[in-house]
C-alpha cells in the first residue's frame, strides 16, 4: 500500500508541476511529499524526477511510471464514481452530441444508461462542430477529426475508421469506373459540406472541377444514398461500402486517410455521476471500432 502511495504522489507532482501544489492536494506537508519520493525512488532504485534550481522534471523512468500511475488514478477514480452513482438517484436532461452518422452506435449505450437510470431524460444533437460544452450545449460530444487541444475538454479516444471515394455499380454501367484524372470531366461526383471533416472529401474539392460536381449536401447520410442509388461517385466510409458487394472503389488512386473518432467531455463535468455513468454504459456496450450502416437496413450488419 505504501508503494502506492508513494507512485500517487510522484504522479500528483507531475501533473500539477510543484511539490507544493502536490502536498496541498494530498492533504500532506510538502515535507512529507519529498519523503516519499526519496522512499520511492530508493525502493525502485532509479530516479524519477531530476531535482534543479526551477523544481523537478521527470527522467525516462519517471515519465513511464506516471503515464502508469495516471491510468490507475483514473480507473480509481471511475470505481469511486460507480460506487457513488450505485447509491444516488440519477434525473433530470442528459445531452449527447454526434456528427451524421455516428449517433446509431450510442443509442445501445442510450438504452443501457436509461434501463439504469429510467428518470433521466436524453437528447440527442446531430452536429458539425463542438458544441459550446462550457455553456451546456452537451453533457458529451462525439466528434471527427483532428484531436480537439481546448485545455477545458477531456479527450478520449473512441474509434477510427477509414475512407475512400466510391461508386455503386449501376453508376459504373452507365459511366464507367474512372481509371486516371484525365478522366474526372467524364464523371458525376457528390460533395460534402465544407464544415464537415473528410479527408476523402477534401480530394474530390482539390480535384473534381466544380462543373462536374451534381450533388451537393451538409448530410453524410444523403451522401451515402445517392451513391447507393447510382447517381454519383462519393466520398464514404469503408465500412459502409464493404458491407454492400454492389459498392466499388474508384480506380484512381486516391489516399486512404484515417480519420479518428474522439469522445469529448468539460473539465468542470467530466466527473458528474451523469457523465461518468453514460460513459461506463458506452465502455459496457462494447461499441469501440464500430460504425453505423444503417442508412440501408438490408446492409446493416449484425452486432
Amino acid at each position: 500500500m505504501s508503494l502506492l502511495i508513494e507512485i500517487r504522489t510522484a504522479y500528483f507532482i507531475a501533473k500539477l508541476g510543484t511539490v507544493s501544489a502536490a502536498a496541498e492536494a494530498l492533504g500532506v506537508h510538502r515535507a512529507t511529499v519529498m519523503r516519499r519520493i526519496d522512499l520511492l525512488e530508493a525502493e525502485l532504485g532509479l530516479k524519477i524526477f531530476r531535482r534543479h534550481a526551477k523544481g523537478y522534471s521527470l527522467t525516462d523512468f519517471g515519465n513511464s511510471l506516471v503515464r502508469s500511475a495516471e491510468t490507475i488514478e483514473r480507473e480509481a477514480e471511475r470505481f469511486v464514481g460507480l460506487s457513488k452513482m450505485k447509491h444516488e438517484r440519477l434525473d433530470g436532461q442528459f445531452i449527447v452530441a454526434t456528427p451524421t452518422g455516428a449517433a446509431p452506435t450510442v443509442i445501445a449505450a442510450v438504452q443501457a444508461f436509461q434501463q439504469r437510470f429510467p428518470e433521466v431524460s436524453v437528447t440527442h444533437k446531430v452536429i458539425s462542430a463542438i458544441p459550446r460544452m462550457e455553456l451546456g450545449e452537451a453533457d458529451i460530444c462525439f466528434y471527427f477529426g483532428p484531436k480537439p487541444t481546448d485545455p477545458d475538454y477531456v479527450v478520449m479516444p473512441w474509434m477510427s475508421f477509414y475512407g475512400g471515394i466510391y461508386a455503386h455499380q449501376d453508376y459504373i454501367d452507365q459511366y464507367g469506373n474512372p481509371a486516371s484524372l484525365s478522366e474526372i470531366g467524364e464523371h458525376r461526383f457528390a460533395l460534402l459540406s465544407e464544415d464537415l471533416y473528410s479527408p476523402p472529401n477534401d480530394w474530390i474539392r482539390a480535384n473534381v472541377p466544380v462543373e462536374n460536381i451534381f450533388f451537393k449536401s451538409n448530410d453524410r447520410h444523403v451522401v451515402w444514398r445517392a451513391v447507393q442509388e447510382g447517381m454519383v461517385i462519393g466520398c464514404i466510409g469503408d465500412h459502409l461500402a464493404q458491407a454492400n458487394p454492389l459498392i466499388h472503389r474508384i480506380r484512381i488512386p486516391v489516399p486512404n486517410v484515417k480519420t479518428a473518432c474522439w469522445v469529448i467531455t468539460h473539465v468542470d463535468t467530466h466527473r458528474t455521476p451523469k457523465v461518468m455513468a453514460y460513459l461506463n454504459c458506452l465502455r459496457e456496450a462494447g461499441l469501440s471500432g464500430k460504425f453505423d450502416t444503417e442508412m440501408d437496413l438490408d446492409v446493416m450488419p449484425q452486432v
